[in-house]
């Protein structure tokens, strides 16, 4: 896929997660159209013709308010956008997973408003019960931390929960995008990073993505890990 003009907005719910599960933001990052830009400025040789195919994104860090707000780590980040501002047509969200305590009503509300106006959803470990406590996984199969399984189906019956290290399927979608609709729900922080990497597979030029994620972040793309543990 060539990029656009137009620019790709992630909306990263991260407010008190396990900060490693979300470093799909990183991987995203790695292969946008800045990051390949400066990367053509030292290395043109190693970049080539790519730079045609690196989409232009924006990153909105949310929380329920832009104060400085904490991960499992005792980082804290300054949010760049609250769940009450946030536009709800994104092109891809990302979820990272809480402790099932957190559940602020900004988040709730912004969940339900933008799951069918936002192509892409991308969880990982807990993530998936946060997404599911709002409502809109009723019906759909996803996954989570394996040892949180028996956790979610207590949370979430309505959802049918599967011991995969990640799992993928359409989901509906009211906008237009060159995003395909689906949700992505993985297992622990590891599930989530291997998980994130097929999706750019997926979705972006093969060689676009080795650049930054193979080559540049020494991911092994090779692995044969796959959904199965």
């Amino acid at each position: 896929m060539a990029n656009t003009a137009k620019k790709l907005r992630i909306g990263v719910m991260m407010d008190t997660v396990q900060l490693s599960d979300v470093i799909g933001a990183d991987i995203l990052a790695g292969f946008r159209l800045e990051s390949i830009k400066e990367a053509a400025a030292f290395a043109p040789e190693l970049v080539g013709d790519l730079v045609q195919y690196a989409p232009d994104m924006e990153f909105f860090f949310l929380s329920s308010t832009l104060d400085p707000t904490g991960t499992t780590c005792g980082l804290k980040y300054a949010p760049n956008m609250t769940y009450d501002d946030c536009p709800r047509d994104l092109d891809i969200v990302l979820i990272g997973g809480p402790w099932p305590t957190h559940r602020p009503a900004a988040a709730d509300k912004f969940i339900k408003e933008a799951w069918e106006k936002t192509p892409v959803w991308l969880t990982t470990c807990t993530g998936s019960l946060w997404l599911a406590s709002s409502g809109v996984l009723k019906g759909y199969k996803a996954t989570t931390n394996r040892s949180f399984i028996p956790t979610a189906q207590q949370l979430s019956p309505d959802v049918d929960w599967v011991a995969r290290r990640w799992v993928t399927g359409p989901k509906p979608y009211t906008g237009e995008s060159s995003l395909k609709p689906e949700l992505w729900t993985a297992g622990a922080a590891g599930c989530g990073l291997d998980m994130v990497v097929k999706f750019c597979y997926d979705t972006w030029n093969h060689q676009l993505v080795d650049l930054a994620v193979k080559e540049g972040m020494g991911f092994d793309v090779d692995s044969k890990r796959g959904q199965d543990y």
